[in-house]
């Protein structure tokens, strides 16, 4: 198992693998599903930092998990995106409905200062 799934109150956070293919895709999420299911989720961090190729199973995934989240009011975010998996998330167009979550983080400092 290359990935990482940690519940926090309402955070699902998602360690993606260094690949993203179909059969990791499926695993992620199953994973994703069961934890769902046991706890209330309303945001899901996908974190990119090992990541180096992703499918379009991959863009489902976050898709998916997109839908799932709009339908509870949540959010997806995105983090520690290489410069190659910002070209796909752009090409893609999933950067029309995820964030950064790096974005997050100095809007959040900047509101505190």
């Amino acid at each position: 198992m290359e990935y990482e799934l940690k519940l926090e109150s309402e955070w699902l956070w998602i360690g993606l693998p260094v690949e993203i293919d179909h059969f990791q895709t499926e695993q992620i999420r199953q994973a994703a599903k069961e934890i769902m299911q046991k706890g209330y989720v309303k945001y899901v961090v996908f974190d990119f930092s090992k990541t180096n190729l992703m499918d379009s199973s991959g863009i489902g995934l976050i898709a998916g998990r997109y839908r799932e989240m709009a339908v509870r009011g949540g959010q997806v975010y995105v983090s520690n995106v290489s410069d190659r998996m910002k070209k796909v998330l752009m090409i893609s167009g999933l950067y029309r409905i995820v964030t950064p979550w790096e974005q997050v983080v100095v809007s959040e400092s900047m509101n505190h200062k």
